[in-house]
């Protein structure tokens, strides 16, 4: 590798790829800059993505549209996921709706999402009907990943905030629409693999349920790690492993872990540790600990919990 002085616009080019690669996007977007400086067309899509991991979207989006205007047509997709940011869901949507006629497979499940969530805005007035019936129709052309797209909606629509959600989701028939989506996308997306392990769970299908979401979390979903804690601790009454991930979650920064791993020391008699664990889950910022740690205190007085002395 030449020095700095001399080095071409390729070699700036690898310089951030590595960069990039190693997490150092800093120099990872002086690298591509310089690249860019010199002609490297293709180093604006990468200081495009340096930008927006550093967190300076106005600076991603203006890298993307230099790299589009250089005809880069994977920086299309990028360019919309920037704008998004910045909130300019018009200028969002032009760009998602121009990826999808450049064939981006991507830009469906972009597009409906920006339609469920903000297309009541005046700039974009779709409904999300629209975004259902955007994601139906590319699930009908074969698309895995809207299917996962549409079919983890579903599942939150009929799971959402109420303490009824098990009890639909176990009334669901098989074969259902939401559980044939969550299959055919659940192969490619953990979030979907995730929905449907839960779903199969609240059917009572746990030897099918347990490996989907042992999956999701090998593949690092914490969503699917919480729900196969629960399964463990409610349904194997297998309170070992149950406490066994939930501590490898907590201790690898799941906040949420910290709420549900004090519950079950609280079950398990453990009532010091319990506190300590519900006060870090506190400190982590997870507001359910917070009321959990209430509550707790109100069944437990203090002293005796500080003491260890507290009945169950």
């Amino acid at each position: 590798m030449q020095d700095d002085a001399q080095a071409t616009a390729t070699e700036w080019h690898d310089r951030g790829v590595d960069a990039a690669a190693a997490g150092r996007y800093d120099d990872a977007a002086a690298a591509f800059q310089r690249a860019a400086d010199l002609g490297e067309r293709d180093a604006l899509l990468g200081l495009g993505n340096a930008r927006l991991e550093l967190g300076d979207p106005a600076g991603a989006a203006d890298a993307y549209r230099r790299a589009v205007e250089a005809g880069d047509e994977m920086a299309v997709l990028n360019w919309g996921l920037a704008l998004e940011d910045l909130e300019d869901w018009g200028g969002a949507e032009r760009a998602y709706l121009r990826a999808r006629e450049l064939g981006d497979p991507r830009a469906v499940r972009w597009l409906a999402e920006l339609w469920r969530f903000h297309g009541e805005r005046s700039e974009l007035a779709r409904s999300a009907e629209e975004a259902r019936d955007l994601l139906r129709d590319a699930v009908a052309a074969g698309d895995a990943e809207a299917a996962a797209a549409l079919g983890s909606w579903l599942f939150a629509d009929l799971a959402g905030p109420s303490p009824e959600h098990e009890e639909r989701l176990r009334d669901l028939p098989p074969g259902s629409e939401v559980e044939h989506l969550l299959r055919r996308g659940a192969a490619d997306d953990v979030d979907a693999r995730s929905d449907l392990g839960w779903l199969l769970r609240c059917r009572g299908a746990l030897d099918e349920a347990e490996p989907l979401l042992r999956s999701g979390w090998a593949d690092g979903d914490t969503t699917s790690a919480i729900r196969l804690a629960l399964l463990l601790q409610d349904d194997r009454r297998d309170l070992d492993g149950a406490e066994s991930v939930l501590r490898a979650l907590a201790e690898g920064g799941e906040p949420r872990a910290w709420n549900n791993l004090g519950l079950l020391l609280e079950r398990r008699g453990r009532v010091v540790e319990a506190r300590r664990m519900l006060s870090r889950g506190v400190r982590a910022g997870d507001p359910v600990a917070a009321k959990n740690l209430r509550t707790f205190l109100s069944r437990h007085h203090p002293a005796q919990v500080a003491e260890g002395t507290a009945p169950l």
